[in-house]
């Protein structure tokens, strides 16, 4: 019983870990994004 809450136990963080990796790269990407800045608001 022990090996199977181990072995489960290891799947579920192994599982977390991908999705907090996935859902961190998305996050990354998306702030990576740089919109052109309107001439309104341009110092010169």
């Amino acid at each position: 019983m022990k090996k199977l809450n181990t072995k489960f136990l290891a799947l579920v963080a192994t599982i977390t870990t991908l999705v907090a990796a996935s859902v961190s790269t998305s996050a990354c990407l998306w702030f990576s994004y740089q919109p052109e800045e309107p001439k309104c608001l341009r110092e010169e």
